[in-house]
């Protein structure tokens, strides 16, 4: 949905009080979304302005939405360029979607074009000749040559037929700005309706993905317990050995053996290895029957694990497809600890010349940060220099290993993190592999360096002893899931 030129129309002419306000701050929320903060002689207002398709509007907003982790490319010169700088004029192209902001400042009138045209819809900073000195996309739009150094030119007029005349929805009685309020309200149900659909969709393609696995695990332990009955002819044929290994010539490739049964004696043929001898050919068909039976209890039990589990996600994904946007969290921790809970978002690629974090980072069930140490020096510099005081450090007792450090930021480590912490400091220590380990964990601030020390060698106080118990499907959770 975008705002039509009518509706454009009606917020522009109520926005026209923030004239001669100064820009305080600028911040670019999405690629084609940002907001101005905005001080005027009686009042602060927070004007935002977005050309995403489907989102495309101009409003006065009640919160600032939020911050993306890395900055978009064009925010460090909309911020130079504008902040200090006061608004001058607001006005809206004829007829159309143009909404032009332009701006008094010391080194020359700017002006902000904001195209809300829709899924063609743009930002541009265009200077006092015409020339744009920034945009936020470079996307390519059909009958117009766009660029940084180029002049700016207007879109193609809209005519009309697409949009009603008149506005779709009223403006909000008794609000400062009438107009502008009913738009905030019409998208903020939008976003949520999108971020609703967006948040299902997060949950549900990995738990898709996770019961694919489960069949395709279910058929490989269908397929080893299809193997069990060929198990009692290798016992049979160990046994008509046993009692025949007189009759058996060393070198033959199979024997023909006489089995007494109720129904009287039956020729039985019985494959050979000619590279082994008669008793070496009964203890391998001993041997194999051993193996597939004593599996076979195995493989009973991993089908009844994996038929559970299965359940188990069925049931979460149901769960997921009707679930609103405030349970999805406490979805996410479910699936998480199902093993099949999203991905981490994926951090920018670190350049060349830019040091390596001396961490791996994991994230717990409950979605604390695990922080664990690459090696003797990084174990230093994570337990010294990263770790807060109160966060919790943890560390295989009497074993090299790496240094773990969960950190709380002001919240208390539930129990699963607590396991998932002393999971990686065992994995990543001397005593990997092992069933069971004891695992000191204390506050960071109780963790000292003393002087001279190797790489790594501390010393604590305070701890408390985990006894851990290796489980595998919570490593292996943990290592699908770390952070790149």
């Amino acid at each position: 949905m975008s705002l039509t030129a009518v509706e454009l129309e009606q917020v522009v002419a109520e926005l026209q009080v923030l004239l001669g306000a100064r820009v305080d701050a600028v911040r670019v929320h999405a690629e084609l979304a940002l907001t101005l903060e905005l001080h005027g002689r009686s009042e602060s207002a927070l004007l935002l302005l977005s050309a995403e398709p489907e989102l495309t509007r101009l409003h006065l907003a009640t919160s600032r939405p939020p911050q993306p982790e890395t900055p978009h490319g064009w925010q460090a010169p909309l911020r130079q360029a504008l902040e200090g700088a006061r608004l001058e004029a607001l006005t809206l192209q004829p007829g159309d979607r143009v909404v032009t902001l332009r701006f008094a400042r010391a080194g020359g009138p700017l002006e902000l074009k904001a195209e809300l045209t829709g899924r063609q819809g743009n930002l541009l900073l265009v200077d006092a000749e015409g020339t744009v000195r920034a945009m936020a996309s470079r996307a390519a739009t059909p009958g117009r040559r766009l660029g940084v150094g180029f002049p700016w030119t207007p879109p193609a007029p809209h005519h009309g037929g697409e949009h009603p005349a008149a506005p779709r929805f009223g403006a909000v009685a008794g609000a400062a700005f009438p107009w502008s309020a009913a738009v905030e309200h019409r998208y903020a149900a939008i976003e949520a309706e999108r971020s609703l659909l967006e948040g299902r969709r997060r949950l549900r393609e990995p738990l898709r993905a996770a019961l694919a696995r489960g069949r395709r695990a279910l058929e490989k332990l269908a397929e080893e317990e299809a193997r069990v009955p060929a198990a009692e002819a290798d016992r049979r044929a160990g046994d008509l050995l046993k009692s025949n290994l007189q009759a058996v010539a060393r070198g033959a490739r199979e024997v023909t053996l006489t089995e007494w049964t109720e129904a009287g004696p039956v020729e039985v043929r019985v494959a050979l290895d000619p590279a082994l001898t008669p008793r070496q050919n009964m203890e391998r068909c001993y041997k194999r029957f051993k193996r597939i039976s004593e599996s076979a209890a195995r493989v009973a039990a991993r089908a009844a694990e994996v038929r559970s589990r299965q359940a188990a996600l069925e049931a979460l994904r149901v769960r997921v497809d009707a679930a609103p946007l405030d349970d999805l969290a406490p979805l996410e921790r479910e699936a998480r600890r199902l093993g099949a809970g999203p991905r981490p978002a994926q951090k920018p690629r670190r350049k060349r010349d830019e040091p390596a974090l001396p961490y791996r980072s994991f994230r717990s069930v409950a979605g604390l940060a695990l922080l664990v140490g690459r090696g003797a020096a990084e174990n230093d510099a994570l337990t010294t220099r990263v770790a807060r005081g109160n966060d919790l450090w943890l560390h295989v007792r009497g074993q090299t290993g790496a240094h773990v450090v969960i950190r709380l930021g002001g919240k208390e480590a539930d129990q699963d993190s607590l396991l998932d912490a002393a999971t990686l400091a065992v994995h990543f220590s001397d005593a990997r592999g092992e069933p069971q380990a004891e695992v000191a964990c204390t506050r960071a601030k109780y963790v000292k360096k003393g002087r001279g020390a190797a790489p790594g060698a501390v010393t604590y106080s305070q701890e408390r002893m985990l006894h851990l118990r290796t489980e595998p499907a919570r490593l292996a959770r943990l290592l699908a899931e770390e952070a790149p």
